[in-house]
């Protein structure tokens, strides 16, 4: 699992787009939510820049609640409450 805490602790998060996340990465697939939901869904075969996100797309539908499934899961186990950066602050 991946996570961002603060992002950009030292900018704007609103002018640059910041957000806390967590993500986890399989071999082929990178999923990723912020403190509002579903963020991004890429395939790492096809899309290795990135560049298509998949979150929302329907034949996808059934990977990603796995994925979400698992990201849900794993916080848990190690703690992390996954809440604004400025309560870690």
């Amino acid at each position: 699992m991946l996570s961002c805490l603060q992002p950009f602790g030292q900018w704007n998060k609103v002018q640059h787009g910041a957000r806390e996340y967590r993500t986890i990465k399989t071999e082929q697939y990178t999923y990723a939510k912020d403190l509002t939901g579903a963020w991004l869904l890429f395939d790492n075969y096809k899309d290795p820049y990135q560049m298509n996100n998949l979150t929302g797309n329907t034949a996808y539908a059934s990977l990603q609640s796995d994925l979400d499934e698992r990201l849900i899961k794993r916080p848990k186990e190690t703690g992390d409450e996954f809440l604004p950066g400025v309560d870690y602050i």
